[in-house]
């Protein structure tokens, strides 16, 4: 994933977040959020938003990328974000070392779901391999981010609901 599909998608996710803080109350929405596929799920959605509102401004795979760009070449960002999302927010406890661990396990895994679907960073690095490597050099700053992500949400939340 490239910095402004990581950013919009972060960024997607904090918006989907927010009204699912807002609209707790609703009964309805209980037993989806009560699901362990649920954080996955939103997590690919932020993915997807982002990749969307990425593609139209996505010069770096429009200049690696043989041939014409389609949609399809963005959507790496949605297992990626996908695994990065969901494993985190279903495995992490809120205390600072379960999420430091599950924001590294989880860095670490989107990285490996993202490489099958990168095709803009294969053909930049020549390998798969390669790209396991280069990726691999993000994950502390991707579980640092997610945690601190983590920390405002939480903050967010247990504010929202004291009111």
């Amino acid at each position: 994933m490239f910095c402004a599909d990581y950013i919009s998608s972060f960024l997607f996710h904090g918006f989907i977040n927010l009204a699912l803080i807002h609209n707790q109350n609703i009964k309805e929405l209980k037993p989806i959020e009560g699901s362990s596929a649920f954080p996955f799920f939103i997590g690919g959605l932020a993915g997807f938003l982002g990749a969307a509102s990425v593609f139209p401004f996505d010069f770096v795979r429009r200049g690696v990328i043989q041939g014409k760009i389609k949609f399809r070449h963005s959507l790496s960002t949605v297992p990626y974000s996908g695994v990065f999302f969901g494993l985190y927010f279903t495995a992490r406890r809120e205390t600072t070392s379960s999420q430091v661990v599950w924001a590294l396990v989880a860095a670490a895994s989107a990285c490996v779901a993202e490489v099958p679907f990168d095709k803009a960073k294969q053909a930049m690095m020549g390998s798969r391999r390669t790209m396991l490597l280069m990726n691999g050099m993000y994950i502390p700053f991707g579980a640092l981010m997610l945690v601190m992500y983590d920390k405002a949400v939480i903050n967010f939340r247990n504010k929202f609901t004291q009111k």
